[in-house]
């Protein structure tokens, strides 16, 4: 997981950690990238906004790094990001901060438990379980 925010960090991670996920947590992107090398994660959630780099393009390095694992991508505020971006990189799913809690680990739950991770995932307008619950996928143009 990789939120500069460390109360709501700590937050995710914890109730992810009360379903027997094993969780790392990282504030920024270079100490994302580290663990990543490290512990090779199936599934990463990561924020969009860091304090060293754009969650896209900490989205790119971890990519090459982890072509198997599925990303969550989380903001509150996000400017210039396309549909057409999330897939070009394999982002499973936009989540809209504040992320609901239970929603999300049952989301984690199943990326960790699928075949289907990574570039693999849900295709641009196929319905999966991730369509409800986190928002699904981020739609164009956005409302008002």
């Amino acid at each position: 997981m990789v939120e500069d925010d460390v109360d709501q960090c700590g937050e995710m991670a914890g109730y992810l950690i009360l379903s027997k996920l094993e969780v790392r947590m990282a504030y920024d992107g270079t100490s994302a990238l580290r663990q990543a090398t490290e512990h090779l994660p199936r599934v990463v959630l990561l924020d969009f906004n860091l304090p060293d780099m754009s969650g896209i393009q900490l989205a790119k390095e971890l990519r090459a790094i982890l072509p198997n694992a599925a990303f969550i991508m989380m903001s509150a505020h996000i400017d210039g990001l396309s549909e057409r971006t999330l897939q070009e990189i394999g982002i499973a799913v936009f989540a809209n901060k504040p992320v609901p809690l239970g929603p999300l680990r049952k989301a984690v739950l199943m990326l960790v438990a699928s075949p289907r991770l990574g570039r693999d995932g849900p295709k641009h307008g196929e319905k999966s379980w991730f369509s409800t619950g986190l928002g699904g996928r981020r739609r164009y143009p956005p409302n008002p």
